[in-house]
């Protein structure tokens, strides 16, 4: 996969944690039995025991200014058994965590939602229950939680405050409830995925706000009503200025015609 992130580190918090309670939190992921056989199977670092510095541990990147301050947790791909710890929110300067396609359960804590300075959460491909947060990152530009058992609805204002979002992803959970209209609000959005859930209500008003929206999924749900014109951007003055390359509808109780702007739009694939 590929992370989008911007080409400078940029934290809003100057505090720093000390190296070794940056080695006790990070510690923290493989707690329990299964986990100590993980970080065993590491090699390098992922021991409060190790001589072996905290950044360069398998996963683990350090800010290229200081190279002490842990910026990036990636252990992605590496059936790593485990919860998501509160302790990772103690890390205010963390700006990617991709825990995805391991074998991760429980929910995502408040406190790891609230990292100030996140740029992409994946935690995609697991088996993570609960709700899915709000989170508070101004500077989020992925949030992956495709392939979980997450329930309930999504927050009512996830789209606020996230106008650097590109990619969010909540494909195949067990999502209900409607798409709150702040889904308008992340105007740099190029992938929003909401497939194989039990959305429902009328398709969300706004998305023709979305000019940079490449890839629209909301197939698989239980949407009604019918297509809005606006999601074919009709305001434009020339059609071939729609960015949309593939949108999903299907599988829901969708009624009316496709509008025509929309079919005609250029970079729609076949």
């Amino acid at each position: 996969e590929q992370y989008i992130l911007s080409t400078t580190w940029s934290c809003k918090n100057p505090d720093q944690p000390k190296m070794a309670s940056q080695e006790q939190i990070i510690i923290t992921l493989v707690q329990g039995r299964e986990g100590k056989a993980w970080a065993e199977k590491q090699q390098n670092g992922w021991s409060l025991y190790t001589k072996e510095p905290v950044c360069t541990w398998k996963g683990i990147k350090c800010d290229n200014l200081d190279r002490r301050t842990v910026v990036s947790i990636d252990v992605s791909g590496t059936e790593l058994p485990a919860t998501i710890p509160p302790e990772l929110g103690k890390l205010p300067n963390l700006q990617i965590l991709a825990l995805g396609n391991n074998e991760i359960r429980g929910s995502i804590p408040h406190e790891v939602a609230n990292i100030p300075n996140l740029q992409l959460f994946n935690v995609s491909d697991n088996f993570i229950t609960g709700n899915v947060p709000s989170f508070s990152s101004e500077l989020l530009k992925t949030v992956d939680l495709s392939k979980n058992q997450l329930t309930g609805s999504l927050p009512e204002n996830f789209g606020s405050s996230h106008d650097e979002m590109i990619i969010y992803d909540v494909m195949k959970n067990i999502l209900s409830g409607t798409v709150p209209d702040s889904v308008r609000d992340m105007i740099n959005l190029q992938t929003l995925s909401l497939s194989d859930n039990a959305f429902s209500g009328l398709l969300p008003h706004g998305l023709g706000k979305l000019e940079y929206l490449k890839f629209l999924y909301l197939d698989d749900n239980y949407f009604v009503g019918t297509i809005p014109h606006d999601l074919a951007r009709v305001d434009v003055q020339n059609v071939g200025d729609n960015m949309l390359e593939e949108v999903w509808l299907q599988g829901n109780m969708l009624s009316g015609t496709v509008p025509v702007a929309l079919a005609d739009a250029s970079k729609l694939k076949d």
